[in-house]
């Protein structure tokens, strides 16, 4: 197939080494030359690209997506992402991503996955089944170069479905939601479950929750691991309107099963629990970013963690920040892995105003702790660090949409293993 990646020549990458070198910026007070975080931009971002909306780490490799840059002839909003590579302790960009058909409008790179040698990028506002029916892309890797293997979209696809704004994938398994399908009414979402066969790409199902309704969104986030998959559907209304709920399914035989519905012990009104979910083994974390804590605030945020015996989910934990305030969307972004779990609360003021941050929490036994808070030397006001994030072997990236410049954005890496 037709390379459809512009690769960096090598003064870009040279540029994006230098540039992760020289922007190496320290963590919050009492941090250890060990918590360096690195800082890394786009060769040619510009205002409002919003790189950092989506990212991903698989390794040594990162994908960050940049849904509204433009191109020159595809035109405005198009969309791109980057991939960066990570030699010792230095990354560069290796590559600059774009759809083969891109169209103004598309925004290619609103969700990102990453897994070895393979990269998913969603465009959920795709024209090809309809006016934003939305599309998926597939990159793999030979060597140093990327090339566009497939664009999936929806055998039923229709306009509004936003097919592409989540995506999981794991194996030769690929999950792709699109929360405003409106096969249970008009906005309750699906999910489409693709295997993977040489090249080539196969719908094995489309799964819509038993007692999915209009509004619920499901599919807004998924998480895919070992034949178990996780789907939020964070406007549901069992416990209250927009409440949210997550869903449990697995996999035996090529059958899907519902085994679980998950809801918040305490959930509210407009709490959106299941806006953001992550996987890691039996441990399922669930943002719940507009829930209203008593004294902290409204929007505040929080997250639940729920653990899972034999077929047996219950709730073990919610996690909050230990400086929370109102507004601050704490859940945001999450990631975890293992008993490490990453939390963006991108609104939270302690560089200034929406400047946001992260908070590291960690699990002995049962019972999390919040370990420390993640901020950048040069966070400001607007930045919104904590906007998205993805944690791998250790290494948490965090995205601040709204840095260096209007919209333009950055992303920063830790090493937080040290809190393991």
């Amino acid at each position: 197939m037709q390379d459809f990646i512009r690769p960096s020549s090598n003064k870009i990458h040279f540029m994006g080494v230098v540039m992760a070198l020289l922007l190496s910026l320290t963590l919050a007070a009492g941090a250890t030359a060990s918590d360096q975080a690195v800082k890394l931009l786009a060769h040619d971002g510009a205002p409002e690209d919003f790189f950092g909306f989506d990212v991903a780490i698989s390794g040594d490799t990162l994908v960050v997506g940049a849904l509204k840059s433009d191109d020159d002839i595809k035109g405005v909003d198009t969309g791109s992402a980057y991939i960066f590579t990570r030699d010792g302790n230095t990354w560069g960009q290796q590559a600059k991503l774009v759809a083969a058909d891109g169209r103004a409008g598309d925004t290619f790179g609103g969700k990102v996955f990453l897994s070895g040698d393979t990269a998913i990028i969603g465009a959920s506002h795709d024209d090809d089944k309809g006016i934003d029916s939305g599309a998926a892309y597939i990159f793999t890797r030979k060597g140093t170069t990327w090339n566009q293997q497939a664009k999936i979209t929806a055998t039923d696809g229709m306009a509004g479905d936003a097919f592409g704004q989540s995506i999981a994938f794991a194996g030769d398994t690929l999950v792709i939601g699109a929360p405003h399908d409106n096969d249970r009414g008009d906005n309750s979402g699906s999910v489409y479950v693709f295997t993977r066969a040489n090249t080539g790409w196969d719908l094995q199902t489309k799964l819509t929750a038993a007692d999915g309704a209009a509004g619920d969104v499901f599919g807004i986030s998924v998480a895919y691991s070992d034949d178990t998959l996780v789907v939020g559907a964070d406007l549901n209304d069992e416990k209250a309107l927009n409440a949210g709920a997550v869903y449990v399914l697995t996999r035996s035989g090529g059958h899907w099963s519902q085994q679980a519905k998950l809801t918040a012990a305490d959930g509210a009104e407009t709490d959106i629990f299941g806006v953001r979910v992550a996987l890691s083994g039996d441990t399922v974390l669930i943002s719940a970013r507009r829930d209203d804590d008593d004294v902290m605030g409204i929007d505040s945020g929080s997250a639940y963690v729920f653990t899972r015996s034999g077929t047996t989910w219950r709730q073990q934990a919610k996690l909050t920040a230990s400086d929370g305030a109102a507004n601050d969307r704490f859940g945001r972004s999450i990631a975890l892995e293992g008993n490490i779990a990453v939390i963006g609360a991108m609104l939270h003021d302690q560089k200034g105003p929406d400047a946001g941050t992260a908070y590291v929490f960690t699990r002995s036994g049962e019972a999390w702790q919040q370990k420390t808070k993640l901020t950048t030397a040069d966070g400001a006001a607007g930045n919104a660090f904590g906007w998205s994030m993805a944690l791998s072997n250790g290494a948490a990236v965090i995205a601040a949409r709204h840095d260096h410049g209007t919209g333009s954005g950055a992303v920063y890496l830790f090493d937080v293993r040290r809190w393991q």
